[in-house]
């Protein structure tokens, strides 16, 4: 289970990895949790999700939180300082502090796909006229959605569905950095590709030829780390 994780353009901890980290059921830390929301809160709001978990009868659902270092901090000194706590801690720490690094990263390419979306929109936009065509919304997701199938396997609306995200919030804001990464580069090439009149099957399977080449692998292992 991963300790840390990117949620938005946060990074928090889940009351799961706390128990897992210290050596007991998650049921104690989420009442834990529960019983002192309130001091938790002064460092910000804590959130709560359903989460899918393994057990001898399936896959079941139970409920945890999400909390931002400052509280994961604050929950922690609640706790007993055993040696097993005392080592979380530790590894809190360190990896709070790797973290911050991929965030940054994540956020220096979820500004730079948002910049690029306009020369794509451009492009499109441009070839169309150039060839006495109109221009609809639809030319606009076509493409977005070609890209978000090669990148994330599912279009947009797909991916929004899947991770109950709001209609009024962008889906890039969920991606993990490398399919922000992989996303960015497959736009980019795209709007060259346009520029050079491609057509949209000429264009897709170049863009396939990329995501295999440069993508698919270090997506895999983003995967792993994710749910390792």
């Amino acid at each position: 289970m991963q300790l840390v994780e990117i949620k938005k353009f946060d990074l928090v901890t889940t009351s799961c990895a706390v128990a897992q980290g210290i050596k007991k059921d998650h049921k104690p830390v989420i009442q834990l949790v529960r019983k002192y929301k309130s001091d938790l809160e002064e460092f910000g709001r804590v959130e709560f999700e359903m989460r899918p978990f393994e057990t001898d009868g399936g896959t079941q659902k139970q409920e945890i939180a999400l909390l931002n270092e400052q509280q994961t901090t604050l929950l922690i000194t609640y706790m007993r300082n055993n040696e097993a706590v005392r080592a979380f801690k530790k590894r809190l720490v360190a990896e709070f502090f790797r973290m911050r690094s991929a965030l940054a990263s994540k956020k220096m390419d979820r500004n730079t796909a948002r910049l690029e979306y306009r020369p794509l929109t451009d492009a499109i936009k441009h070839e169309r006229e150039a060839q006495g065509k109109t221009i609809a919304p639809h030319h606009f997701s076509n493409e977005a959605d070609l890209i978000n199938r090669i990148a994330l396997g599912m279009t947009s609306a797909k991916f929004r569905v899947h991770h109950e995200i709001g209609k009024k919030e962008s889906i890039r804001d969920y991606l993990t950095p490398e399919q922000i990464h992989c996303i960015t580069e497959l736009q980019r090439a795209n709007t060259v590709f346009i520029g050079m009149g491609w057509d949209f099957e000429q264009r897709k399977a170049t863009l396939m030829g990329i995501f295999t080449k440069n993508h698919r692998q270090p997506l895999i292992e983003e995967q792993q780390r994710l749910a390792a």
